[in-house]
């Protein structure tokens, strides 16, 4: 006899944009804590990306100053703020996964306390990845501090380490409790933090949403000069568009093999590997999609009339469009880049899919590779270095 049984759950996370979040006035944290019981505050854990501390040497006292003025019968700092590396550091082994359990430990959280994460995407990936497994699962919110962070990587149900020379290979699906994009961190940010999220903004408007890449084109002198409510915008509608897809996609968890919103990405994942880690995500992802908009036309998905804006938009913004390793090559003369297909296809679940556009704004996986056509690509990427350069003023990257 056979009985089969199936069950439904509903996530719901809310997902906020303001200002100065932990002024003392501000709400937005403190409605997104939600208490146990009637009797019982919340109890919260925070920990801070060094990056952010150190763009902002007040941060750690204003968390401070905003938890005193709560009302403790609400919500509770259940030990000082902790800090912790930000980049790929943090993502490299499993010492943050033992920090966030003995904090919890030392500080008697139970499962229906809080972990509040503040900084990049790596670091709310690996703090968050560390928060899943306490006790199944503390409840996690995310300030997310970079524009990478707060357009893409801090947004849906992900949490990740790295390991095995492999990006993201442990993890887990979390959805959090709450997403807070506070639009003062951005100021802080370096040149390179400040643009690296655009890239991720470019990748999903491509395969999305024409009018927003049109946008995306003619805001490119704004967003390298810096303009704050430009990037706001651009990061505002990069959200929603992520958060649509999430949540309409029909496979938030990925039990099929394909993520349709990681155009650009194979290539991406590899290329951090192979300059360990000298190029950051976003300025990985940019080269990404470079390099597979130029293979779109080398399969008959997009014209070199749509290519060009894009990649020259990119240009300006501040993006290197290639680099070295691309050049790598390993046992026959195979570019290293290509183990890159290798290794999304066992992160997908064993078949191979990437996203690609078909024609601009809207997407059609494919299911095969050519690895001619993607040599004409590179090539041709390649060819186009000099001119982009020139279009963005930079110095061309030197050979590793």
């Amino acid at each position: 006899m056979h009985h089969a049984f199936g069950i439904q759950v509903d996530y719901h996370f809310d997902v906020h944009f303001t200002q100065d979040v932990f002024a003392p006035s501000n709400t937005v944290l403190l409605d997104s804590l939600r208490m146990p019981a009637a009797d019982r505050p919340a109890r919260a854990l925070v920990f801070v990306d060094q990056g952010s501390v150190i763009a902002d040497p007040d941060l750690i006292p204003r968390i401070h100053r905003w938890f005193a003025v709560q009302d403790a019968s609400r919500c509770q700092l259940a030990a000082p703020p902790e800090i912790v590396p930000g980049g790929e550091a943090v993502k490299a082994d499993w010492r943050i996964v033992d920090t966030v359990g003995r904090l919890a430990v030392e500080a008697g959280l139970c499962r229906h306390s809080y972990v509040i994460i503040i900084g990049g995407g790596a670091v709310l990936d690996a703090v968050g990845f560390g928060a899943s497994l306490v006790h199944r699962g503390l409840r996690q919110i995310r300030i997310p501090t970079t524009v990478l962070a707060q357009a893409d990587a801090g947004l849906g149900v992900k949490n990740a380490i790295n390991g095995l020379g492999n990006k993201n290979f442990y993890g887990t699906f979390t959805p959090p409790d709450a997403i807070i994009n506070d639009r003062s961190f951005l100021v802080r940010l370096d040149d390179r933090s400040w643009r690296a999220g655009v890239a991720e903004a470019f990748k999903v408007a491509i395969i999305k949403d024409r009018d927003f890449l049109t946008d995306l084109i003619a805001s490119a002198g704004r967003l390298r000069a810096r303009d704050l409510d430009t990037m706001a915008q651009t990061i505002e509608r990069c959200a929603l568009l992520h958060l649509d897809h999430i949540t309409s996609g029909g496979d938030p968890f990925e039990k099929g093999s394909s993520r349709p919103l990681d155009f650009g990405h194979w290539s991406a994942h590899r290329l951090e590997v192979l300059s360990r880690h000298r190029l950051q995500h976003g300025e990985a992802v940019a080269i990404g999609v470079a390099l597979d908009c130029c293979y779109a036309v080398e399969i008959g998905r997009l014209h070199e009339s749509d290519v060009d804006p894009i990649l020259e938009a990119l240009a300006l913004i501040g993006f290197a469009l290639w680099d070295d390793c691309l050049d790598l090559r390993g046992a026959g003369g195979r570019r290293r880049i290509l183990e890159g297909l290798e290794q999304f296809r066992e992160h997908l679940g064993g078949a191979l899919t990437l996203a690609m556009p078909q024609g601009l704004g809207q997407r059609e996986d494919i299911t095969s590779f050519d690895s001619e056509a993607f040599e004409r690509a590179a090539r041709a990427l390649r060819a186009r270095r000099a001119r982009l350069s020139r279009v963005a003023g930079l110095t061309l990257p030197t050979a590793i």
